[in-house]
């Protein structure tokens, strides 16, 4: 309603003001994104995507390729139908981010960002409204009806706010809600300040301390045993991979990562979990291994997994829960 205003003099003046607008300010959450449960989803259409360049290879100024695909998985990747015939049609371009997606399992195998901490800017969530990709059939992307009455949240593999930098920053923020930037994620699991939430948060706010810029490689860990819900296979563990050019000597050195959410589904689903739920440290070798993508461009620049530089034996390092032996 539009305010009204009525004077009366008797000989007192008294103003009645009538529908006042009231101005809400948001507030911001304290701890984290908590995602909307509103369920909206829709199509971008494929004129929406014009124009787009993705991932920036020479970010770091120094070449950083997409990882190969094997055969099996080239034949089994979603083709991008506005892809030229200079462009790979297995890559999917955002604003500051590309993905690859597997169109059997309806999910990425890996998606890609390039994270400016210097230009960062701290878009504040709204409501979610999820998009499917037109360059790619709808059936090779997982829509809402997954996420209904469960506790499996919509997780981003490429977080919201980390292609949210520069002049497109709210283009970026609207693009990470495609459902091709979705996997499904034990709620406690995708909002654990000590899993993947606080992951998200200890490299961001890193990134954006130092003034600092970072590629970053995100998937899920597909394997054919991954318990089936709803006709979906969910994936039980999840893969970061950190690059970057290190303050001090200019170095470019990377760092593998490893999400385990498999207690929490086996909870949801009743099935015997293989090990504790939490974040880990692996060698670069063990991520190709398990995702079958080939980085090994990489490894003569990995961090070793032990903190005094000697060569570990061990497959996997436990993260801290305050993340300080996470070295960035």
């Amino acid at each position: 309603m539009d305010s009204q205003q009525a004077t009366f003099t008797i000989p007192l003046t008294i103003t009645i003001k009538l529908g006042q607008e009231n101005n809400f300010t948001e507030s911001k959450p304290s701890l984290g994104e908590l995602p909307s449960d509103s369920g909206l989803e829709s199509t971008r259409p494929r004129s929406y995507y014009e124009g787009y360049k993705g991932y920036d290879p020479e970010f770091l100024d120094v070449a950083l390729p997409l990882p190969v695909l094997t055969d099996e998985q080239k034949r089994n990747a979603a083709k991008n139908s506005d892809a030229s015939d200079e462009e790979d049609p297995t890559v999917l371009p955002y604003t500051h981010f590309s993905i690859v997606m597997n169109r059997r399992r309806q999910l990425a195998y890996y998606t890609v960002v390039n994270i400016d901490g210097s230009q960062s800017q701290g878009i504040e969530r709204g409501r979610d409204n999820w998009y499917f990709d037109s360059r790619i059939a709808e059936s090779e992307q997982i829509g809402e009806s997954l996420y209904k009455r469960n506790a499996l949240d919509r997780g981003h593999l490429v977080r919201r706010l980390d292609p949210v930098w520069g002049s497109q920053a709210k283009r970026a923020n609207d693009d990470t809600f495609h459902f091709t930037n979705c996997s499904p994620q034990h709620e406690r699991f995708n909002q654990g300040q000590d899993v993947w939430l606080g992951l998200e948060n200890y490299i961001l706010n890193s990134a954006n301390a130092r003034n600092q810029k970072i590629t970053l490689f995100t998937g899920p860990v597909l394997d054919e045993k991954d318990p089936l819900y709803k006709g979906i296979r969910l994936p039980l563990s999840f893969w970061k991979l950190l690059v970057y050019v290190h303050d001090n000597d200019n170095s470019l050195v990377c760092a593998a990562y490893l999400l385990d959410q498999t207690q929490l589904v086996e909870d949801m689903l009743s099935f015997e979990a293989a090990f504790d739920p939490g974040v880990y440290r692996i060698k670069l070798s063990q991520l190709i291994e398990q995702t079958g993508l080939d980085f090994s461009y990489l490894e003569e620049y990995e961090l070793p997994l032990s903190a005094s530089g000697f060569e570990s034996t061990q497959e996997r390092i436990k993260i801290e829960k305050d993340f300080l032996n996470v070295i960035l």
